[in-house]
């Protein structure tokens, strides 16, 4: 019996009251009418007397790239019923569980867990194997611009892939492939060739790999628990890298060389992609919302680009997000000046110097969806932003900053400082590393709970990867003139500079936020 063509578009059906029935077609059995007792054709929930809809979606192979158009797979079903519990839990003022109890979510933080504290273990090796084999400089900085290059090159394309294949066998295949990687360098004699093969690889497979990953959180989790969500994501960042980077690495390297760590990082790619393997299968596309043009490559490779420019609140999160790293990414290259010019302290102690900022970032970690729910995301992103241009202002003014809080308003800092031996600007800056990482990590949680709100599930990987693109070339500029700009003017001044940037920036991007949309050219946005 031959079957009617596939549709190229989906159709809904709606159901108020009475069922409506979809057209006629010659080729269907007959079907008994519908009476008053049973006249449900389609899924309906007595408790809401609203419209039910149904999707239905084929995705063809030949729309990876743009060429046709794909067709959702979509029910609000789902969504009504979490609504409901939504509801049921306000009215009742039950506090919804943590995520890290529910077994899937606690299944993809796992995954990231053992990911991150892979690379980050990895990426101190092979920087320590770059030092060793080479002894220049310029192959250091070579080995730190690979991340930037592979991101410029490859960052587009990889959120075109996650947005179009199945995101659960998206990381259980990349982290197949970085267990083969590792498996090869320890089979292979290292050399500085070697080393730079394998963090390009590295880098490459991130590309692909950490759109995929945010998107699939978004799929997995209610929207309204996206600024948790995005609080234990970065949580498990946060532990991975102290593990990897400060303990693994070390310990690996000291008990049998870089051999012995691209075994360990191995061991936990093989159980990150055993966790991603174990996570239900989510459909290709969860949006009800589509696209209805017909997109070619080009327009495909920069639609995440397009999203953000078109959403001017969704225009604002990233700008935040990315005046805070490029704030960062500068601080890191004047710290060493700052240490030794204006602490007078060696520049050997930056990490115990900075060291309270990681307490900052877990304490925002733990307090960003608070104030999510008590200023909303938009408000608490810029003011962080705000408290982290102010904190990175006071380290340029140290010493009046010194002066008003011990003279004028009288705190006991000297009697601190002789208590724990510690020279009183040394301490101060201590102090305000605090709150500086904590901006950071409010602004950092805030920014992608909104883009995972307001982007649609078929584009959010693109603009996930349009984000880190977007940071990546405008924090080029500001990172390469930060050590000239030492050099000429002195390190107090661009400290004050890049405070003044920051602010300045954060207030722009507000303004951005807050401009009325264009109906003409108003974005898709995802369902609440």
């Amino acid at each position: 019996m031959n079957q009617p063509p596939t549709q190229s578009r989906f159709r809904r059906f709606r159901v108020r009251g009475r069922a409506a029935a979809p057209q006629a077609n010659p080729h269907a059995r007959p079907r008994p009418e519908a009476t008053d007792t049973h006249r449900v054709l389609l899924p309906y929930d007595e408790d809401d007397q609203q419209i039910q809809t149904v999707g239905i979606e084929l995705l063809p192979v030949s729309s990876l790239f743009g060429n046709q158009d794909a067709i959702e797979l979509t029910a609000q079903e789902d969504e009504t019923k979490r609504k409901a519990r939504r509801l049921r839990r306000g009215k009742s003022g039950e506090r919804p569980q943590s995520l890290l109890k529910d077994p899937t979510f606690r299944l993809l933080w796992l995954s990231r867990l053992c990911s991150q504290t892979a690379q980050g273990a990895l990426l101190y090796a092979l920087m320590i194997l770059v030092i060793d084999l080479s002894a220049r400089s310029f192959a250091v900085s070579l080995f730190v611009a690979c991340s930037n290059v592979a991101s410029m090159s490859l960052g587009l394309p990889g959120g075109i892939v996650a947005d179009n294949m199945s995101r659960r066998f998206m990381l259980t295949m990349l982290n197949g492939f970085r267990f083969v990687f590792m498996l090869m360098m320890v089979a292979i004699e290292p050399s500085l060739v070697g080393v730079f093969a394998c963090t390009i690889g590295i880098w490459t497979i991130h590309q692909f790999y950490s759109p995929a990953e945010a998107s699939l959180l978004a799929d997995l989790v209610p929207t309204d628990r996206y600024t948790e969500a995005q609080s234990l994501h970065n949580l498990a960042l946060t532990v991975s890298q102290g593990v990897g980077l400060a303990i693994l690495a070390p310990l690996a390297l000291l008990w049998g060389g870089a051999q012995l760590v691209f075994v360990v990082a191995g061991v936990l790619w093989l159980l990150a992609g055993s966790f991603t393997m174990l996570l239900p299968s989510v459909p290709v596309h969860r949006s009800a919302v589509k696209g209805k043009k017909r997109r070619g490559f080009m327009q495909t490779l920069t639609a995440g680009l397009e999203f953000i420019r078109r959403d001017y609140p969704t225009l604002e999160a990233v700008l935040h997000d990315v005046l805070v790293s490029v704030g960062m990414s500068s601080l890191v290259v004047i710290i060493p000046f700052y240490l030794e010019r204006v602490l007078g302290t060696s520049k050997e102690n930056t990490v115990f110097v900075f060291a309270p900022a990681a307490i900052g970032l877990v304490l925002g970690l733990r307090l960003a969806p608070w104030l999510a729910r008590l200023f909303g995301e938009r408000l608490s992103a810029f003011l962080s932003v705000v408290v982290f241009g102010g904190c990175i202002f006071a380290l340029g003014f140290i010493e009046q900053t010194y002066w008003f809080l011990n003279d004028a308003l009288r705190l006991p800092l000297d009697q601190i400082s002789d208590i724990i031996r510690i020279s009183p600007m040394v301490m101060l800056t201590m102090i305000v590393s605090v709150p500086a990482g904590l901006a950071m990590s409010v602004v950092n949680v805030a920014a992608r709970s909104i883009l995972l709100q307001r982007t649609p599930g078929y584009v959010r990987g693109q603009v996930i990867a349009s984000q880190g693109l977007i940071g990546n070339i405008i924090g080029l500029v500001p990172t390469l003139l930060a050590g000239l700009a030492t050099d000429l003017f002195g390190v107090i001044p661009v400290a004050v500079g890049i405070a003044v940037l920051i602010v300045t920036g954060g207030i722009f991007a507000r303004h951005l936020g807050n401009m009325p949309p264009d109906d003409q050219e108003s974005p898709a946005l995802a369902p609440a």
